[in-house]
């Protein structure tokens, strides 16, 4: 294990004992890039080895621990005006990702930053709640057209929408995984084991639906930019969700969304990283999931936290490729890259033909 981050994550007593005043460096710069500052705060105020810290490095973490409170008020603040717009509408919204650990009380949860509210609605209910939140003041970022046609015709969410005044980001999704993919992964008993926070509009999945969720957008993502938080995440909600429900319910919450593979390579994925013990029922799972695919998730993750592998660089191509791949299948990402290419010519000519335009008429009339 080369991140650092994960290598505290995984065993804080121990990590803080024999830490070198470069691996403390390191340390700080991972944890800020991943914004897990405040995060690991917590961790070493909850393994009572906040004693054990240099002072310098206490003062980052105590920073991202401000940062996180600040950013806590930001959230309830937004919501509260959410609540607002779907009191009394009869939407089931489903609060999911980093705002439904916060909501729902997990521990893990403290300290944690997040970029935006992540809202899942079944697409039954789907026009009427993006409706509702242009009504609101919701309005979508400014981007090409191709790209708007990609979000409405392949992914599981509408362009993002974001608050004209407060600058609220919001993420719409009507599916849990892109519907351009072969993946068959159902929202419907999601929401049914959702249940409401008291005294509010909105519901928070169960946890082994939480747990689910989070190792469907781990083991299809194609990004790797909040790769270690996301790791971070999976590991820490799994054991609050072991403390709250049984392993059984994962496997029912894998099974009934039809994701029995993504929650095997998840759950073998930490005992690869976090040395975590798997129950043997774990087995019900393997046959829906395929050993190529396990092992080339963990060869690329060793690579993509290596910064010193040779196969660092090329794992990010790889990983990049292989979830385009899951979300797409050749035709499409082929037809999609093609597309995106052509795309992007023409948009670098317009800007080149204006630029040229801009600078005929501020050059000097000598230089002509």
């Amino acid at each position: 294990m080369k991140s650092e981050c994960l290598a505290f994550v995984h065993a804080p007593a121990d990590y803080c004992q024999t830490a070198t005043l470069k691996q403390w460096t390191a340390f700080i710069e991972e944890a800020r890039q991943y914004a897990l500052l405040g995060s690991c705060y917590f961790l070493a105020k909850d393994a009572s080895i906040w004693h054990l810290i240099p002072e310098q490095v206490k003062n980052h973490l105590v920073s991202g621990f401000h940062y996180a409170e600040k950013q806590k008020i930001t959230l309830l603040n937004e919501m509260l005006e959410l609540e607002k717009i779907f009191e009394g509408s009869n939407v089931p919204a489903v609060l999911v990702k980093g705002v439904a650990y916060r909501l729902d009380g997990y521990a893990f949860a403290r300290g944690r930053v997040f970029s935006d509210i992540d809202l899942l609605v079944p697409d039954s209910h789907y026009a009427l709640a993006l409706q509702m939140l242009k009504d609101a003041g919701y309005l979508e970022f400014t981007m090409s057209a191709y790209d708007r046609r990609y979000y409405l015709r392949w992914t599981h969410q509408h362009p993002p929408l974001t608050h004209f005044l407060r600058g609220a980001n919001i993420d719409l999704h009507h599916h849990l995984f892109p519907v351009s993919s072969n993946e068959d992964i159902l929202i419907e008993p999601l929401v049914r084991h959702a249940s409401a926070l008291p005294g509010s509009a909105f519901l928070t999945p169960s946890p082994a639906y939480l747990f689910m969720h989070a190792a469907v957008h781990l083991f299809y993502q194609d990004e790797t930019h909040k790769l270690v938080k996301d790791l971070v995440d999976l590991n820490l909600l799994y054991h609050e969700v072991m403390a709250r429900q049984s392993f059984t319910d994962i496997l029912q919450a894998a099974e009934n969304s039809n994701a029995q593979a993504a929650v095997f390579y998840a759950l073998n994925t930490l005992n690869h990283l976090f040395a975590i013990e798997l129950p043997t029922e774990i087995k019900q799972l393997a046959p829906a999931a395929s050993r190529y695919r396990l092992w080339q998730m963990q060869f690329l993750l060793t690579h993509l936290l290596d910064h010193a592998s040779f196969w660092h660089r090329p794992a990010h191509f790889f990983w990049f490729v292989r979830g385009h791949l899951l979300k797409m299948g050749p035709l499409t990402l082929i037809y999609h890259s093609v597309a995106k290419s052509i795309e992007q010519f023409k948009e670098r000519k317009i800007l080149g033909k204006k630029q040229r335009e801009l600078d005929e008429q501020t050059r000097p009339g000598d230089a002509h």
